[in-house]
């Protein structure tokens, strides 16, 4: 078999990419270039700081509930065990057959919720964060690591 009768059935099993794509044949083929990755310490402060920063607006979000002392919306269950508030069904729905009736809702404080998420063991606000070494990491790419 000779080289030229080698390529053109090469060439039958891999077609030129810019002419099956509808380009000119002129078109170079353009060359893959390797993404560039992170490197693993660098991608683990990024994680963490993106963590610290999500506590705090939780943390945030959590003492703004407790001060304003707002009204939540909760399942129905959660809101009769938890002291809340169960709203009444509209009068369309007390007239459908009970499968076919949306859940009840309720109503729960938020100075409540923010009490109950304490007595299972939440911490609000830790405080450390200021000096964690990943908060207080400059490093947003682009150094020497």
């Amino acid at each position: 078999m000779s080289i030229q009768s080698f390529t053109e059935k090469a060439m039958s099993f891999a077609p030129n990419p810019p002419k099956v794509a509808g380009l000119p044949a002129t078109t170079k083929p353009e060359k893959y270039v390797k993404p560039q990755h992170l490197p693993s310490r660098r991608l683990v402060r990024n994680v963490l700081r993106t963590r610290l920063e999500a506590v705090r607006q939780l943390a945030n979000v959590l003492y703004e509930l407790e001060e304003k002392d707002a009204q939540l919306n909760a399942s129905f269950w959660l809101a009769k065990s938890h002291g809340g508030e169960v709203l009444k069904d509209s009068a369309e729905h007390e007239n459908l057959p009970e499968w076919e009736r949306p859940l009840s809702q309720g109503k729960r404080g938020g100075r409540e919720v923010v009490e109950y998420l304490r007595s299972k063991g939440a911490r609000l606000g830790s405080g450390k964060t200021k000096s964690h070494w990943a908060a207080t990491s400059g490093d947003e790419g682009g150094g020497s690591e």
